[in-house]
């Protein structure tokens, strides 16, 4: 955890689309609730972790394994002590639950993360991108 500790004002960073590193975070993702979790990026949402303490920050990014990575971060200690970091890794085992905004539909996030799953999957049938499943020579 890196501690907010400079002046300077930290860089606007805008949500960046979900980049599927491997046929295998795909297949995770869009057989999973995590896809759920992966539209959450950009809002400002509070994760409980499993050693009892909190953090609330904007959701940069959300891979297939549930990891995430939340910035301007308030983060609370099972002793209740406040703390503000700048950006906060958490990894998806230490994750015990994760607010979901009451503005987020759910169900237009989830079909809206998995038609970018489909199109990124899609993508290399139209001739572009790398070839998923090479097609077996004679």
């Amino acid at each position: 955890m890196e501690s907010e500790g400079s002046d300077s004002p930290a860089p606007s960073r805008a949500p960046v689309a979900e980049v599927f590193n491997s046929i295998r975070e795909r297949a995770i993702a869009e057989n999973s609730m995590v896809v759920l979790l992966q539209g959450l990026q950009g809002e400002v949402t509070t994760v409980d972790l499993r050693n009892e303490s909190t953090a609330r920050g904007r959701v940069v990014n959300v891979d297939a394994f549930m990891n995430v990575r939340l910035e301007d971060v308030l983060y609370r200690d099972r002793g209740g002590k406040l703390s503000k970091l700048q950006d906060l890794f958490i990894t998806g085992r230490n994750i015990r639950y994760v607010h979901i905004p009451d503005h987020v539909d759910i169900m237009k996030t989830m079909q809206s993360q998995l038609a970018k799953i489909h199109r990124v999957r899609n993508f290399a049938s139209h001739g572009g991108g790398r070839k998923e499943y090479a097609k077996k020579k004679n």
